[in-house]
């Protein structure tokens, strides 16, 4: 890039482009930190009444709803863009937080919960696929970790209110703070890749250099000519009628017989669970349990909670930092598995605690265990999953993938959440601490068989590897069936 060090101006417009994700990314951190507030004071002033199922339902219909935004994500971003995605995202967003404000009964919880979970199953979907396609290779492990550290800051902003205001306060300030995500997305350029996918290529070629400059025009050059050899291959089509509905009901089906389609899903559906299961959505659902059984008793929730988060915050940023430096895989493996040994801890110390077994008991050692896990979901189970999933989609089903893999991230929310009460009575917060360590274990197997190393890797190489040969290699092209196509 031109201009002196990292703070290039081709930089600063990723950075610009990439603002309007993470403004958009932290509203959704809000939403999941409000639960905090909501839930406690309705339990304790009883404004409008909750009783166990009521609490997780409303807690866990974002996963439902999350799921409905997350259908209707693939035919948004791949028909009309990513950028109205972005836009209708923010909309919902904003109705939401309108809806909370106004909102004076158990129906009326639930309707602002269905327009944030639609939100967040159309954002979380689109959002790590637009900062990877603005982002140039060296940077794109930071920007898409923004990512994760935009949500962590959205929690914290939650929590933090929580200390000096009620819930319907907090609704009104973060409606507010919800407001210029949707400002700067009006603002925000369309994908190039889109772009090139529609056959725009001079406006391709234009917006791809406003963002990264001319240095990675080899990049944008490989990726228009991938995408002229898939539309020549079509194009026989395209003038039969009989074939062109051929090929669209069979779609669905041809492209899971590609490699680079269905070995990405089948890698990010596992690295959800790490996501879902490592022990961040359930501290942020259900914080006055998790405390109760840690510390027996919620005085110091919110004071615990937002110190939890600043933690969180600076795991993330760590592992913005680490993945600059540190290959993907190795840092991975060993963050992750530090939080599996981290629930086995918690797990183990509830349970010693409970039955008098501790030779020693200090609140220190609970502070410790419990920081020790949230800094080992932020930094594994949050961050790196979201940096390595968004890197490993193909560029021609980019849509389709991200809807796939986040209707198994909104099905895992809805069960993680819905479920985590009813464990908690059956087998304890310790017991379903283990289960958890149990599916991040076999997760974790599935990660060190399949995933590649994509640090410093084109999203073209990465696909390119998964595919298992290069479709830009004319003398490789024939390896593409018509039924590929």
């Amino acid at each position: 890039m031109s201009g002196t060090g990292r703070w290039t101006t081709p930089f600063l417009k990723q950075c610009f482009a990439v603002s309007s994700v993470a403004l958009n990314v932290m509203s959704y951190g809000m939403v999941f930190g409000f639960n905090a507030s909501l839930f406690s004071d309705l339990r304790k002033s009883r404004e409008i009444p909750l009783d166990r199922d009521s609490e997780s339902w409303l807690a866990s219909l974002i996963g439902i709803t999350t799921l409905i935004g997350c259908f209707s994500t693939s035919i948004i971003i791949d028909t009309i863009g990513r950028r109205p995605a972005l836009l209708i995202s923010s909309t919902l967003m904003v109705s939401g937080w309108i809806g909370f404000s106004l909102a004076s009964s158990f129906p009326a919880l639930l309707l602002a919960k269905i327009f944030q979970g639609m939100s967040i199953g159309l954002g979380t979907t689109m959002g790590g696929i637009l900062i990877a396609e603005y982002s140039s290779p060296k940077y794109r492990g930071s920007l898409i970790a923004t990512i994760p550290a935009a949500l962590l800051v959205g929690v914290l902003s939650s929590h933090s209110l929580g200390l000096f205001y009620n819930w319907f306060q907090i609704a009104i300030i973060l409606l507010f703070c919800s407001l210029p995500g949707l400002i700067i997305a009006v603002f925000t350029p369309e994908s190039p890749t889109f772009l090139a996918t529609k056959g725009r290529y001079d406006e391709c070629r234009k917006v791809f250099r406003w963002l990264r400059g001319s240095e990675d025009d080899d990049e944008l050059e490989k990726m228009i000519e991938a995408d002229m050899i898939v539309k020549e291959a079509k194009k026989s089509c395209k003038n039969n009628l009989s074939k062109l509905i051929k090929q669209n009901l069979t779609y669905f089906v041809t492209s899971f017989k590609k490699r680079e389609f269905y070995i990405p899903i089948f890698i990010v559906v596992h690295l959800n669970v790490i996501n879902q299961f490592s022990g961040g959505i359930i501290h942020d659902s259900y914080p006055m349990d998790i405390h109760t059984a840690l510390y027996g008793t919620d005085i110091y929730m919110f004071r615990v909670i937002a110190s939890l988060d600043l933690q969180k915050i600076f795991a993330t940023f760590l592992t913005i930092y680490l993945t600059s430096r540190i290959r993907r895989r190795p840092l991975y493996l060993t963050i992750v598995g530090l939080n599996i040994l981290s629930l086995l801890c918690e797990a183990g110390y509830i349970y010693a605690r409970r039955y008098n077994l501790l030779p020693f008991d200090h609140i220190s050692i609970v502070i410790f265990l419990q920081h020790f896990h949230m800094f080992t979901s932020g930094a594994g189970g949050t961050s790196l999953t979201a940096i390595i999933s968004n890197e490993l989609y193909p560029m021609q089903n980019r849509g389709l993938c991200g809807m796939i893999c986040g209707a198994f991230f909104s099905i895992y929310m809805f069960l993680n959440i819905k479920s985590a009460t009813y464990l908690f009575s059956l087998i304890g917060v310790d017991g379903t601490f283990c289960a958890y360590a149990a599916l991040l274990f076999y997760s974790l197997v599935v990660f060190y068989y399949m995933v590649p190393e994509t640090k410093d890797k084109t999203l073209q190489e990465i696909e390119d590897k998964l595919r298992g040969y290069s479709i830009a290699r004319r003398d490789e092209t024939l390896k593409l069936k018509d039924a590929e196509l």
